[in-house]
């Protein structure tokens, strides 16, 4: 697997797309109604709205929000990670048509993510 994103979880989407575009030069590859991807070279940066995760006592923390993975079947790449042992903070979901995500522990309090585009 390689790294293809990072995510933020931002107190003020705005806010923080005004830092990351306006003044560290990076480009908007898309946005959406909490989240907006970020270009940032070899891997996308990604701001999340808070409230997308609140109430969540893990995911709703804002920083570091988590590592995302992409995969070409997330429910194979799940069972092979459940085989040696990874606990998962969420199972598999769709989030929107087409794409599903799936959160597991990456030890320390390290969200990591799976990222399964078929749009």
């Amino acid at each position: 697997m390689k790294i293809w994103k990072i995510a933020l979880l931002v107190e003020d989407l705005q806010a923080a797309e005004d830092f990351y575009v306006g003044v560290l030069g990076m480009g908007v590859v898309s946005r959406g109604p909490r989240s907006v991807f970020l270009d940032a070279g070899e891997v996308r940066l990604e701001l999340i709205r808070k409230e997308a995760f609140e109430g969540d006592p893990r995911l709703g923390v804002p920083g570091v929000h988590h590592l995302s993975f992409k995969v070409e079947d997330i429910d194979r790449e799940t069972e092979k990670l459940k085989a040696k042992g990874v606990k998962f903070i969420r199972e598999p979901f769709e989030i929107r048509p087409g794409l599903r995500l799936a959160f597991f522990d990456g030890l320390n309090k390290v969200n990591l993510q799976l990222f399964d585009d078929k749009r």
